[in-house]
C-alpha cells in the first residue's frame, strides 16, 4: 500500500484511494444534485429561445444523472461493489462542468450587464467541481482500487 492508502485505512480492509474516492464522488454527487435541482427551478420559468431551452434542460437533466451517478457509484465503491457506476458519473461530471463553463465564457463574462464578480463565480464553481471530480476517477481508476474490488466480498448488484 502506499502512504495515503495506509494513511487513510488503519484497519487494512480498504485501501486510501478508494476511500477517497468514495468520498469525493459522493460529495461532488450531492453538491451537484442540489445545484441540478436549484437550476432547474429557475428553468421552470420561460427562458429564451426554443433551443436555448432544448439546451438548458439537457444540460440540467444530465447533470442531475451525473449527481445521481457520482453518489451511487461513491457508494457502491466504499463497500466494494465496483466502480462503474463511479466513472460514468465523473465522465457526465466533466461534462456537464464544460457546459457551464463554455456558457459562462460565452454568454456570460462578453455581457456589459453582468458584474465581473458573477462570471467569476460562474468561471470557479465549475472548474472546482469538475477538480473534484477528476481527482475522484483518478483515485477510483488507481491499481490499488482495482486490486480492491478484485478481493473485496462480492456485493450483490
Amino acid at each position: 500500500m502506499t502512504g495515503l492508502d495506509v494513511l487513510l485505512d488503519e484497519a487494512g480492509r480498504r485501501p486510501g484511494t478508494a476511500t477517497c474516492a468514495a468520498l469525493l464522488s459522493v460529495l461532488v454527487g450531492v453538491g451537484t444534485l442540489i445545484g441540478g435541482v436549484l437550476a432547474g427551478v429557475v428553468l421552470s420559468e420561460p427562458v429564451g429561445t426554443g433551443w436555448f431551452a432544448l439546451l438548458a434542460w439537457s444540460v440540467v437533466v444530465t447533470q442531475v444523472v451525473a449527481a445521481v451517478l457520482s453518489i451511487a457509484g461513491g457508494v457502491r465503491l466504499a463497500v466494494g461493489g465496483g466502480r462503474g457506476a463511479l466513472v460514468t458519473g465523473a465522465a457526465l461530471e466533466l461534462l456537464v462542468c464544460g457546459g457551464y463553463l463554455l456558457h459562462a465564457l460565452t454568454v456570460m463574462a462578453p455581457d456589459v450587464g453582468e458584474p465581473p464578480s458573477a462570471a467569476v463565480v460562474f468561471v470557479a464553481v465549475p472548474v472546482a467541481v469538475a477538480a473534484t471530480a477528476a481527482s475522484a476517477l483518478v483515485l477510483a481508476l488507481r491499481p490499488m482500487t482495482g486490486e480492491y474490488l478484485l478481493f473485496s466480498p462480492r456485493v450483490p448488484s
